[in-house]
């Protein structure tokens, strides 16, 4: 896994939607599934943040899917 904007990652998993529409969902995707958003909170996640790390990319396909 590389790092990738939130932007960038949300925009693999919802191709046919606008950015800003992309992004809303796969926030939506991540508040809705606690243990990820345990997890990513472990790695020092926070709502707002732009850049994701590896890990943190990793952690979103492992429990989301490959996008």
């Amino acid at each position: 896994m590389k790092a990738l904007s939130m932007s960038e990652l949300a925009v693999l998993y919802f191709p046919k939607s606008s950015v800003k529409s992309a992004n809303t969902q796969l926030k939506r995707w991540i508040a809705y599934n606690r243990a990820l958003q345990d997890e990513l909170n472990a790695t020092g996640y926070r709502n707002g943040q732009r850049m994701l790390t590896p890990k943190q990319v990793g952690l979103i396909v492992y429990y989301l899917g490959e996008p």
